[in-house]
C-alpha cells in the first residue's frame, strides 16, 4: 500500500490535473482518503454486497478498497482520479442543496469522463491503455432518472 507521503503527494499531483481538465478551483484543503476493507465499503455506498471499489462521502472524504494499488497501477489510480473529481464537484457546488438525479447523473458522468481522459494521457502507449481498461472492466451503465427529468 502507498505511504501517507506518497498519497499526499500523488492527490495534490492529481487535483492539479483534474482542475485542468474541469476548470474546478481547489480548495486549500485536500480531502482526507483512507483505505478501507471492501465491507467497509460496501457498507458506506450500497447498504449491501455489490461491487464498489471506491467511494466519496458527502462530508468529502475518499474511502478507497485496500486492494487497489494506487500509485502502482494506473487502473487502480485512475479509481482515485474518478473519486478526486467527485470531491472537486462537492467543493465547487453553491451549496448543500440536495442533489437531483441528473445532477448526480452529470457528475458521474464527468468523473468518468476524467478517469479515462487521465487513462489516456498517462498510459506509455496503446497497449497500456488497453490493459488498464481491461482491468476496470466494461464501462458501467448509468440508470436513467425515473420520473422529471429535474428528479
Amino acid at each position: 500500500m502507498i505511504g501517507a507521503q506518497a498519497l499526499a503527494q500523488l492527490v495534490a499531483s492529481l487535483l492539479v490535473t483534474i482542475a485542468g481538465y474541469t476548470g474546478y478551483a481547489i480548495p486549500g484543503d485536500p480531502p482526507v482518503v483512507r483505505f478501507v476493507t471492501h465491507a467497509v465499503l460496501e457498507q458506506r455506498a450500497c447498504q449491501h454486497p455489490c461491487p464498489v471499489l471506491a467511494f466519496t462521502t458527502t462530508g468529502g472524504e475518499i474511502l478507497l478498497d485496500m486492494r487497489l494499488e494506487v500509485g502502482v497501477d494506473a487502473a487502480a489510480t485512475s479509481i482515485l482520479v474518478h473519486e478526486l473529481t467527485h470531491f472537486l464537484q462537492q467543493a465547487g457546488a453553491a451549496g448543500p442543496a440536495p442533489v437531483t438525479c441528473a445532477t448526480w447523473m452529470a457528475r458521474e458522468r464527468e468523473a468518468y469522463d476524467v478517469q479515462y481522459r487521465w487513462l489516456r494521457a498517462t498510459a506509455p502507449n496503446v497497449r497500456g491503455l488497453s490493459e488498464s481498461l481491461t482491468k476496470l472492466g466494461p464501462h458501467p451503465a448509468l440508470p436513467p432518472c425515473r420520473g422529471r427529468a429535474s428528479d
